[in-house]
């Protein structure tokens, strides 16, 4: 039933029971007359007494129970349908409840919508001597049901004034903090009247006041939009009234909309006609019209407007001196009111409210406005009952937050196949990130789906994904967390989900399938999951514009338009979508690639980034103003898919307890779940909880594509899904020495280390001989370190300083020549272990190595350049530090650079490795904590590794930290 509807019933009952009253009075006022005057047979003379006299004739005492049980009904009613702030005396205990109680903050407003608004009394005359007048209660339906109108006088302006006050007062702490915005119209005492209502604009729940008919003329035309919108969208045809909806199970997402005339102004014909409309249709929209009227004072004519009429859908009260000057009544008791409601019965109107409860009433909504703003809902309510219980071949949805129709949903399928993301620092982005990952978590298993999470920006949300120091819980879907990403690795991310699409096509040629729903029924033998690549800050690997950035649009541009057949699907998010270099200079890219990202989610952003982030007729996350408030759009930034939503908070208690659920269901798994490939971009590289080394064993470590016939010197890790440690190879070929160049003493002295470390640990006990050179002072302590490591592993190893490097260099000169000298003759000696010169800072020793010996006429540097040249033949390689590349080119001499194949460098610009590169361009890992490796026997390019860390630094477990 719409409120309309309902409201009649509650009126009529109401006013049957006032008509036969007063029907009943005007009957025994009649029979009086007609006894007075002798039409009426005279009582015998005993019966002629005072008593008699005043006796209710005896045809009409069943009438005058049947009325007074009426009006006993209708008082009943009227109060059942008023209650508490809607229908309380001023000084009932209800009001004294609102103030302040020892701190406490009671929230006004009952958990029943009031159906009726009490106004005053309506005074029923009595029905026999010497009874008294009968009070039932005066109150008007309104919200939900129809409007108000207050006709006066203008010496009585005052008290509709105050019966609106009142009114007002009714409403704001009856209904939810926030759930009614009001708009008063006050032409002549320019907002006066309502003043006490002023700590409320702050909150959004009243507007400025209007002053000016072209205001008026503005905010009608709004309301008459408001009007239209809620017909369309909420109503849409299935309902008569948003009353209607909601009884229906649909939640209210609509404010009660009051527009209050404090004075009648004459309108032009348009306006009027928009009031009216208002008037009419408002109603079942939640917008109301409460108007004072003066006759005669309506404001300054205008061509062809109207003065003031009879508002539609209004129940009216009207100052009896007024219709005494209209001469529809006798005016009844002077400075009384009469209704539509009660017909010719008087009325007493409520006295205004007492300040101190306007004022109270008036900060306990604001406050609760400030805190409704404040608090989001919560992800609670919207993760399912049980885990991992849906199924991904359709797609995958998860809600994450609420809007005018409850619960809102983002899906990721073949109709909104990839999401985008933007907002300023602090509107909520990363919220909704963990709500999405959250959301898919619980309600998808690791068979379903698989995550690949990527934080480009310096924040840790998704660290809590992966296992750390003192919490061993990890989210067994995810194939990747990336924190504090490098370009590379999100590059190498979105390369393997581009290897994985090609892997499914060939998959679905075999079986004739067309799409992913179509594979997972025709082939059972792999899960076929689908994947989400959530990339937070995508836009770092974009900029600038150079080699990675170039690849990753050409892999976004492939995985934007080909993922939806392969269930391949991205989530991007970030702060600004202007100014993406790879995506301005590249023709075309920026649409190509966001074409596809039908879905859009914009939280509180500028103006000019919402029509980016949108489209560029959509401006309406530049209006957004609270804190995960979000436009959500699934029509590529239309306009007319906008939906006001407000995200959901992943309460910390919320989230611990699916963790747990999560953890105990990882727990339990056979064969058990896989922990992700974690990537910190701030974390330093520690080697001994490298998967790699420890899967060491005395053998060469095997690689992907590589033979395992010789030790691996380990460097770093790659910024790649996969292998988990890369080094250099060191075989019998020429070349195969390793360099370390660059002036960054941590990671130089890690990577030297980890060379020569899982070099031992793949070499049988005793089949290496180990010689350092700690030519620097300040490398003597790291030299001690290793040197202790190796000697545990079972290889001989001496150290030196830069006093001995000339005769360590002597020493492995005599024995290369010793070892081709026995390979000539044939001799065993030839097969000899392997031998490794490891010297920390070369250059350091460079003037002892250019000074000759007398005897043999050799330098030093005559010995070096026979250990680079004919070393690695013989099983003897050189592992080396040099601070600067020139040093390098220098000791190798002219056109022997190519001596040592490999060299990893650190600190260094890119330039000073250009010519070491093979005249290819370096342009990135050579900050602090990364480097580039290069191999040119293995590798077509330059790769940036991150160095491991010098030993002693401490396990991942140590540190707090690895990758």
């Amino acid at each position: 039933m719409s409120g309309t509807r309902r409201a009649r019933l509650l009126v009529s009952g109401i006013t049957e029971s006032l008509e036969a009253a007063l029907a009943l009075a005007d009957q025994l006022d009649e029979q009086a007359t007609e006894l007075a005057s002798g039409a009426l047979p005279v009582p015998s003379a005993a019966a002629l007494d005072p008593e008699t006299l005043g006796a209710v004739p005896a045809d009409l005492a069943g009438d005058l129970d049947q009325v007074a049980l009426a009006l006993s009904e209708a008082g009943a009613l009227a109060r059942r349908q008023a209650p508490a702030f809607a229908g309380a005396g001023w000084d009932a205990p209800e009001w004294r409840g609102t103030l302040p109680a020892g701190g406490a903050d009671p929230t006004p407003g009952p958990p029943v919508r009031p159906g009726l608004w009490r106004l005053g009394r309506i005074l029923v005359p009595p029905l026999a001597r010497g009874e008294r007048t009968v009070e039932v209660p005066l109150a008007v339906p309104l919200l939900d049901a129809g409007n108000l109108q207050i006709e006066t006088t203008r010496p009585r302006r005052g008290e509709a004034v105050g019966l609106v006050r009142g009114l007002l007062t009714r409403i704001l702490a009856s209904v939810p903090p926030g759930g009614v915005r009001i708009t008063v119209y006050d032409p002549h005492e320019l907002g006066a009247g309502l003043a006490a209502f002023a700590p409320l604009r702050v909150a959004g729940v009243v507007g400025p006041t209007l002053t000016s008919r072209a205001r008026l003329e503005l905010a009608l035309a709004e309301l008459s939009g408001e009007v239209g919108r809620i017909t369309v969208e909420r109503l849409a045809g299935r309902f008569d009234s948003l009353r209607e909806r909601e009884d229906a199970g649909l939640p209210r997402s609509e404010p009660w909309r009051l527009l209050v005339l404090l004075g009648w102004p004459s309108l032009p014909d348009e306006a009027a006609r928009a009031l009216d409309a208002v008037a009419s249709q408002g109603p079942s929209c939640g917008v109301h019209v409460i108007a004072v009227v003066e006759p005669g004072g309506g404001g300054v004519d205008v061509p062809g407007g109207r003065a003031a009429g009879r508002l539609p859908n209004a129940e009216t009260i009207t100052a009896v001196e007024l219709l005494a000057l209209r001469g529809e009544s006798d005016g009844g008791m002077p400075g009384g009111w009469r209704t539509t409601l009660s017909g010719l019965l008087g009325c007493v109107l409520d006295a205004p409210p007492p300040s101190v409860v306007v004022s109270y009433v008036t900060a306990r909504v604001a406050a609760g406005v400030e805190r409704a703003a404040a608090r989001a809902p919560d992800l609670g309510g919207l993760l399912p009952a049980g885990l991992w219980e849906y199924e991904s071949s359709a797609g995958v949805s998860v809600p994450v937050a609420h809007g005018p129709d409850g619960e809102v949903t983002l899906a990721f399928d073949d109709d909104t196949v990839h999401g985008l993301v933007g907002g300023q620092a602090g509107a909520g982005k990363s919220t909704l990130l963990l709500d999405v990952v959250y959301g898919l978590a619980a309600r998808y298993g690791p068979d379903q789906l698989r995550f690949h999470l990527l934080d480009f920006k310096e924040g840790l949300e998704f660290a809590q994904f992966a296992a750390r120091p003192g919490d061993p819980f990890y989210l067994p879907h995810a194939d990747t967390v990336g924190i504090e990403s490098d370009r590379e690795f999100g590059v190498a991310v979105l390369r393997a989900a581009r290897d994985e699409m090609q892997r499914r096509s060939v998959t679905m040629r075999a079986v004739g399938a067309r799409d992913l729903r179509g594979l997972r029924a025709a082939d059972r033998s792999s899960a076929w999951p689908r994947t989400l690549i959530v990339i937070d800050e995508f836009q770092v690997m974009l900029t600038p514009l150079d080699a990675v950035a170039r690849e990753a649009v050409a892999l976004l541009e492939v995985i934007a338009r080909q993922g939806r057949a392969y269930g391949i699907h991205l989530l991007l998010a970030s702060q600004t979508l202007s100014g993406i270099d790879a995506l301005d200079a590249t023709a075309g890219k920026r649409g190509s690639i966001f074409g596809q990202f039908a879905l859009r989610v914009a939280l509180r952003t500028s103006i000019s980034e919402s029509r980016v982030l949108l489209s560029t007729a959509n401006e309406a996350a530049g209006a957004l103003s609270g804190v995960g408030e979000a436009i959500v759009n699934r029509r590529n930034g239309h306009p007319i898919g906008n939906e006001h939503v407000r995200v959901a908070y992943p309460d910390p208690k919320v989230i611990a307890g699916l963790r747990e659920r999560i953890e105990a269901l990882v727990a339990r798994a056979v064969p058990p779940m896989r922990a992700p490939r974690v990537f910190v971009g701030h974390a330093p590289a520690v080697l001994a909880d490298n998967p790699a080394f420890q899967a060491l064993a005395g053998r060469p470590a095997p690689l992907p594509g590589e033979a395992a016939g010789d030790p691996l010197a380990f460097v770093g890790v790659p910024l790649d899904l996969a292998p988990p440690a890369v080094g250099v190879r060191l075989a019998r070929l020429p070349g195969r020495h390793l360099a370390i160049l660059g002036p960054l003493r941590r990671e130089a002295v890690g990577m030297v280390q980890a060379a020569a470390v899982s070099v031992g640990a793949q070499t049988p006990r005793g089949g290496l001989v180990v010689d350092v050179v700690a030519a620097d002072p300040a490398t003597v302590a790291a030299a001690e370190v290793m040197a202790d490591v190796l000697r545990r592993s079972g290889h001989p190893t001496h150290v030196t300083d830069v006093t001995g490097l000339r005769g360590v260099l002597g020493s492995a000169a005599a024995e290369i020549r010793a070892r081709e000298e026995a390979a000539l003759a044939g001799r065993g000696e030839a097969a000899a272990g392997m031998r490794l010169i490891v010297v920390f800072a070369m250059d350091a020793g460079r003037a002892g190595l250019e000074a000759r010996d007398d005897a043999s006429r050799r330098s030093g540097l005559d010995d070096l350049r026979t250990l680079t040249r004919r070393g690695p033949a013989t099983g003897v390689h050189l592992l080396c530090w040099w601070r600067a590349p020139s040093r390098l080119v220098d000791d190798l001499g002219p056109g022997h650079r190519d001596d040592i194949a490999a060299w990893a460098a650190t600190g260094l610009p890119g330039g000073d490795l250009f010519g070491l590169a093979g005249h290819r361009p370096v342009t990135a890992g050579t900050t602090p904590n990364r480097a580039v490796l290069f191999d040119r026997h293995a590798q077509a390019e330059p790769r940036t590794v991150v160095p491991f860390a010098p030993l002693g630094t401490g396990s991942a477990a140590e540190s707090g930290a690895a990758v």
